[in-house]
């Protein structure tokens, strides 16, 4: 498993920074979250930034830039049920998939991620699953030939790890993997460890990150049982990315950045490798 953090830990920081910040606390990877090419909220958003740069930027620090995290979302009904497709800008979530996954093609970055989201109030599940996967197969289509793939995350209506397993295998595409929350899993009633396994190989991130009563805390401090999930996905053999996420873009009251990454960094090294067996003969102290 491979460390990372996501810059809505660090909204302030330029993206120097943030690369800088992570190779030398060790971490592996980075997901830059962005809001697209008007973004004013982070300081640190590849949107604004040009490609070769973020390209230099992680390549000196040699850290991975390994997704562009959006808040891109397939969801949106038609209204009214038949005029609504004539006048209503249903491709608009694909236009900006699109204009994402050139971003990333460019800075040399492997993934966008994307949510399914929410159904409308009262409706049926197959008939809102159907409308967001006419437009997730769209967006699909603009990650052929660009190196690009899209990572869905589980959120909403779609909150488990088998409600996004579905939609994969559904869509049936190559290109199409999970960011998978425990958190968001956890408090619709699903194992985290038992949703990672449905996903199988389609499972691309683990999204960290702790909560006490509500309210965010440390990595390993909350209610998640963080821990567990690190120990049991090294012991599965899981190969991808662990992503923590501290909240401070959405609560700026939260402490500093600094700190709090580098003390999870820490962690997921110290639980991954107290998980992982030691090749035959190789003692460890």
């Amino acid at each position: 498993m491979k460390p990372a953090f996501s810059t809505i830990a660090c909204p302030e920081w330029a993206l120097e920074d943030v690369a800088e910040f992570a190779g030398r606390t060790g971490y592996q990877g980075v997901e830059l979250r962005t809001f697209g090419h008007a973004s004013t909220e982070l300081a640190c958003d590849p949107c604004k930034t040009g490609p070769s740069k973020i390209r230099d930027l992680f390549e000196d620090a040699g850290v991975a830039p390994l997704c562009l995290a959006s808040s891109i979302r397939y969801d949106k009904p038609v209204w009214p049920p038949i005029v609504g497709h004539m006048i209503s800008d249903t491709e608009r979530p694909v236009r900006q998939t699109k204009s994402l996954v050139e971003v990333a093609a460019q800075c040399e970055v492997e993934a966008v991620r994307v949510f399914a989201f929410e159904l409308a109030p009262g409706e049926k599940r197959e008939k809102g699953i159907k409308r967001v996967l006419g437009r997730l197969e769209m967006a699909l289509s603009t990650c052929r030939n660009t190196g690009v793939k899209l990572i869905l995350e589980n959120a909403g209506s779609f909150p488990l790890g088998e409600d996004i397993g579905e939609i994969i295998e559904r869509a049936g595409s190559p290109l199409l993997y999970a960011a998978y929350n425990p958190a968001v899993a956890q408090a619709s009633g699903e194992d985290p460890i038992e949703g990672a396994r449905l996903l199988g190989a389609r499972l691309w991130s683990v999204k960290l990150s702790d909560y006490r009563q509500g309210a965010p805390v440390t990595l390993g401090e909350g209610d998640l049982g963080a821990e567990r999930v690190v120990t049991e996905l090294a012991q599965m053999g899981f190969p991808g990315w662990l992503v923590y996420e501290w909240p401070r873009l959405w609560l700026r009251e939260l402490d500093e950045p600094t700190d709090i990454l580098t003390n999870a960094c820490e962690k997921m090294y110290r639980w991954i490798g107290a998980a992982t067996p030691s090749p035959a003969g190789v003692r460890t102290t």
